[in-house]
């Protein structure tokens, strides 16, 4: 029993001695390139709240300033963007080049020479990754405090919508390093990474929002029963968790408009009550699962490239 319980210290250790992991953020940390970076993106931060709640400001017509729990949404919809694009675009860009830019380098053949294991590498990789994206989220955590101080956010929203982009984070890097691993070049992975990501920002809603267009002439000719209305509200949750932005947003909605957090109802025909899962559960499902599949995709990969 002992032995069991001492294996996941044993894990725990072994990723923070992981030598790829040590490599990789003395060369990120040691520079001014990192301080300087968390610093502009902290005053960009700063100045773009300033602006939104200026903004809120003068546009107020009341002679006690603007309404502080509109100006507390809004800033906390302007930090949830910022974070969300950055979760999206830049987390990617520091897996990207991972593993194709050992192999650029030509420094791939002599790294697998050693007795480094396949996920041994790829997890090295990814932490080293994650720990500096993690840092800047972490570290607008305060900033995005300011909107409950205002009010208008509760604290249920700031913690959900902070694991919510923590999760996304992992997923669209272990995309990147995916990408990286089966790609020959960086530029290469680059545009499959960011192509990858845009499709899952924009296309599946573009693609939504065509097909619904095209139907809804369709839809209207036809009498749906409240079975059909049931199962489109179900796709519509389904369709709304592969999407980070949509999941924010319809899961805000639902908490504010229903007051569930987990399951909400509703009634069809005026006698037919069904439970309906708010998006949020269903994404941090969806994306866990296909962050521990593109793991395992990745550590395949790499493995079959050492075994050639």
């Amino acid at each position: 029993m002992s032995e069991l319980a001492q294996q996941p210290k044993r894990r725990l250790h072994s990723l923070r001695q992981n030598p790829v992991t040590m490599k990789e953020l003395r060369s990120r940390m040691r520079g001014r390139r990192a301080f300087v970076v968390l610093t502009v993106y902290l005053l960009a931060m700063s100045a773009f709240i300033t602006l939104i709640y200026a903004a809120y400001a003068s546009a107020a017509g009341g002679p006690y300033g603007p309404d502080s729990r509109e100006a507390g949404k809004a800033v906390f919809a302007g930090v949830l963007t910022v974070q969300g694009f950055m979760v999206i675009f830049v987390g990617p860009s520091f897996t990207v080049g991972a593993i194709s830019g050992e192999k650029e380098r030509q420094t791939y053949d002599l790294l697998r020479t050693t007795l480094l294991s396949a996920r041994t590498l790829v997890a090295g990789k990814l932490i080293s990754a994650l720990s500096y994206v993690f840092l800047l989220i972490i570290v607008s955590i305060p900033l995005q405090s300011i909107a409950f101080l205002l009010g208008g956010v509760a604290l249920v929203e700031l913690i959900l919508s902070q694991v919510i982009i923590l999760v996304a984070a992992v997923t669209f890097a272990l995309w990147g390093l995916y990408c990286s691993s089966v790609m020959r070049s960086t530029q290469a992975a680059s545009v499959a990474t960011f192509a990858g990501a845009l499709f899952m920002v924009a296309g599946i809603p573009i693609l939504v929002l065509l097909f619904s267009l095209f139907s809804s002439p369709i839809m209207a000719s036809m009498s749906v029963s409240w079975a059909g209305e049931a199962i489109l509200l179900y796709l519509g949750i389904l369709l709304a968790a592969t999407n980070l932005p949509a999941t924010l947003l319809v899961s805000e909605v639902i908490l504010l408009e229903e007051d569930a957090l987990f399951f909400f109802q509703n009634t069809f025909s005026g006698s037919h009550t069904l439970w309906f899962p708010s998006p949020w559960p269903v994404f941090l499902a969806l994306y866990t699962l296909l962050a521990v599949l593109l793991y395992w995709l990745s550590v395949r990969r790499v493995r079959r490239i050492a075994e050639k």
